[in-house]
């Protein structure tokens, strides 16, 4: 939502911004969030002038979020990313194991009706 509010923020200041990969983003968040987060992307002779308004924008009353924390928020936990890394790797082991799985049972049927 943030990367939305940012690209209106600069299309307001005149600066042609998009946010790239939106669409997917909001099919696939998780894979979005995963990657590292939407890209915001305006033409390359207004990049200079995007990050200065977006830094405008980040130093008015009431949005800073200060120098030594991301825009974003607090980081996640380290307990809560050893659960999703864990998670995502059974979902990595159904997917890729199922196949063989499958096969194994084929080729077992196959040698019992020999």
């Amino acid at each position: 939502m943030e990367a939305h509010i940012a690209a209106g923020a600069l299309r307001s200041a005149g600066i042609a911004a998009e946010v790239f990969d939106g669409n997917f983003g909001a099919m696939e968040a998780p894979v979005i969030e995963g990657l590292g987060g939407y890209r915001l992307m305006a033409p390359q002779e207004q990049v200079a002038e995007a990050r200065e308004t977006l830094k405008a924008l980040r130093a008015s009353p009431g949005l800073s979020t200060g120098e030594d924390e991301p825009p974003w928020g607090a980081p996640p936990s380290a307990a809560g990313d050893s659960v999703r890394r864990a998670g995502m790797r059974w979902i990595a082991l159904l997917y890729l194991g199922a196949p063989l799985v499958i096969w194994l049972l084929v080729q077992v049927m196959r040698s019992r009706g020999d």
